[in-house]
């Protein structure tokens, strides 16, 4: 099962807003991002861009090292993953629960080699082949629920993906869809072009050939892709290894970045690393509703908020 520390997670972030107040809150610049991501040691983490902070929320239901494919329901604030045997797990963040929503099988992967990309969208959870193979096929699992709990059968559709005609040669990276507008962008590493790429999720057909927009190459890392809870800042963070150890969290991290989605232009956020890195990721919308843990508790930032008024009545008062 998935060992959470939600409760006491949750209930710093919230008081933390509470507390600073949006502009204090917003010191650093950047429009508030709430990710989630999954590192090489299987756990599961939390990174606020505005803190510039990671917090450790549990471990994964995967047992090896390579889950991958990060993706978030914005909506029902849950989040999937491929662990390393190749299945689909989901987690429910406001519902303290979890579970497989699909065998490996279903999709036909390969243990030890889940796809390093996934993105959330329209009810669908979508990823591109494995890196190694490298087909440029974009998968569609439509999901179906039982209450809240998703589950898939049946096979995924299949969309080719083409860059300059091509239909091979894509690796990962990652992929998000921007929810508003229904575009999806893509991060390729630097050793397939270092592309950033944008498609057009309504003009998808299966069976045909559908061209990706290229609008930069040639850039030196490769991202994984998260936006911000409005969708005006795509987030990226380049993860980091040591090639003698890859599998040790503690020689990790991750680098972050904004991306201009117009240009593609990749920029370094100065100062922002987080350790461990993420080997992917993926946004939340905004904190979920605060539980019964947090309301036992809320009375803290109540009073946060009754100390911070009778400051400022003795300050303006006479």
């Amino acid at each position: 099962m998935f060992r959470i520390r939600e409760c006491g997670m949750w209930l710093l972030v919230w008081a933390a807003a509470v507390w600073l107040g949006p502009s204090e809150a917003r010191a650093n610049g950047f429009p508030p991002g709430r990710i989630f991501g999954v590192g090489v040691d299987n756990n599961i983490y939390f990174v606020d861009t505005m803190l510039e902070s990671i917090t450790l929320t549990g471990s994964s239901l995967s047992d090896g090292v390579k889950a991958n494919g990060f993706a978030t329901d914005r909506d029902r604030n849950q989040v999937f993953y491929f662990g390393s045997n190749g299945d689909l797990y989901y987690y429910d963040i406001a519902l303290n629960t979890n579970g497989t929503v699909a065998s490996g099988s279903t999709f036909g992967i390969t243990p030890d080699f889940p796809p390093e990309n996934a993105t959330y969208y329209n009810g669908s959870y979508w990823y591109i082949a494995k890196g190694n193979t490298a087909n440029n096929v974009l998968y569609q699992a439509t999901l179906t629920y039982t209450g809240s709990t998703p589950s898939f059968s049946g096979t995924p559709v299949e969309y080719q993906l083409t860059v300059n005609g091509s239909t091979t040669g894509m690796m990962f990276g990652d992929i998000v869809v921007n929810g508003s507008t229904g575009q999806l962008y893509g991060s390729t590493t630097p050793s397939s072009g270092g592309l950033f790429f944008t498609l057009d999720m309504a003009g998808l057909v299966s069976g045909s050939s559908n061209p990706v927009t290229v609008r930069s190459f040639a850039n030196p890392v490769g991202l994984q892709l998260a936006f911000s809870e409005d969708y005006t800042v795509l987030y990226g963070q380049h993860y980091t290894f040591s090639p003698a150890d890859p599998d040790n969290p503690a020689l990790t991290s991750g680098e972050w970045y904004t991306v201009d989605t117009t240009s593609g232009i990749y920029s370094a956020i100065v100062g922002f690393v987080t350790s461990p890195g993420m080997r992917d990721l993926g946004g939340i919308a905004a904190v979920p509703e605060p539980s019964t843990c947090l309301l036992a508790v809320a009375g803290l930032a109540a009073a946060g908020l009754w100390r911070r008024r009778r400051a400022t009545v003795r300050h303006n008062g006479p």
